[in-house]
């Protein structure tokens, strides 16, 4: 999933999710990645809040009561408007298994609250939960503090105050404003681990695709053929992975690096941004290659992507791709949830 909580990266995006969780957020979008603690595109044109900021609350202020499978929890508050100075959390129902730390995806139900409204923004049990990369640093810094060391099973509730969170700005697309504290309550269903990259058996490629050179931690690089591109999609594995097979609904992590077919220059990569890029396989938020590529292929597979036009960006382009443009992707699986 994606999430108000991040931030854009650049080019992968088919359509902004829309609910206070996707806020300005396209997970390979359109614009620059900027830290979590800033106010970028996501906080749209949020001015500071005429209120005051209330900042005496406790976190033991707050009751966290009810929730099934498909209802949210119901969280209450010893008074509004309600706000604390600092970050604060506190568990309600313990975990079992290891902490999660900066390697681990932590898949959460989750319920948002305004503190000084007391309004829902958005919550995930009545459709899916959500994965939060802990080791990604466009993250809010208040979440990533609360998903750090939860337990498998745990149910958690925070205080995140502005500085951990929008800042002076606030986020008025998400109605949050400059002095609101933001209440996440959740519960963990689970802890994944994604690999550091590609994983498998080595599949030699056909002859007249792209030669890709691989770089840990980097931009791949590519060396393109001088023949025309071909005009359907290829799909391509250059390493097979044994992982699980990854399925329509689920989320996909993965690295990537995008350049053009007619020079080899690298207009993206998600090692420009957090490192890694997760999506929802099959539900059109990322280009049609992207979908058909990576649905049906195995955790730890790295692949191959030549994307024509009509399965990429079409012929409006974007950025540095024209509207004629073949566009060659190679694309690491990590994990899939």
């Amino acid at each position: 999933m994606t999430s108000a909580f991040a931030r854009p990266g650049r080019a992968l995006i088919a359509a902004a999710a829309a609910t206070t969780l996707a806020l300005g957020v396209s997970a390979c979008g359109s614009d620059d990645a900027t830290s979590g603690n800033s106010s970028s595109s996501a906080s749209g044109s949020a001015t500071a809040s005429a209120a005051p900021a209330v900042t005496d609350g406790e976190i033991a202020d707050v009751k966290v009561t009810g929730g099934s499978e498909k209802e949210a929890p119901k969280v209450t508050f010893a008074k509004t408007p309600w706000g604390v100075g600092a970050y604060e959390s506190a568990v309600l129902k313990e975990g079992s298994g290891d902490a999660s730390t900066d390697k681990n995806v932590v898949v959460v139900d989750y319920t948002l609250v305004n503190a000084t409204s007391g309004k829902v923004l958005d919550e995930s049990y009545s459709t899916a939960a959500g994965g939060f990369n802990v080791g990604d640093e466009s993250l809010l810094t208040g979440l990533r503090k609360a998903l750090t060391g939860v337990k498998k099973g745990e149910r958690v509730v925070v205080a995140i105050p502005p500085a951990d969170a929008f800042g002076a700005q606030g986020n008025a697309q998400a109605g949050i404003g400059a002095t609101d504290t933001l209440v996440f309550a959740f519960d963990v269903e689970s802890l994944i681990t994604p690999l550091a990259k590609a994983e498998g058996t080595t599949v030699a490629p056909k002859k007249g695709l792209p030669e890709v050179t691989w770089n840990d931690g980097k931009d791949a690089s590519f060396v393109m053929p001088t023949s025309d591109p071909p005009t359907k999609l290829v799909i391509q594995p250059l390493i097979e992975g044994k992982g699980a097979t990854v399925k329509k609904g689920q989320t996909a992590v993965v690295t990537y690096t995008g350049a053009l077919w007619r020079d080899g220059k690298v207009f993206d990569s998600s090692f420009k941004h957090s490192g890694t890029f997760s999506f929802p396989v099959g539900a059109g938020k990322v280009i049609a290659g992207w979908d058909k590529g990576v649905e049906g292929q195995k955790v730890g597979s790295r692949l191959l992507l030549v994307v024509p036009p009509d399965e990429g960006y079409g012929s409006a382009g974007s950025g540095d791709i024209k509207g004629t443009d073949t566009i060659v992707f190679v694309v690491d699986i990590l994990a899939a949830y």
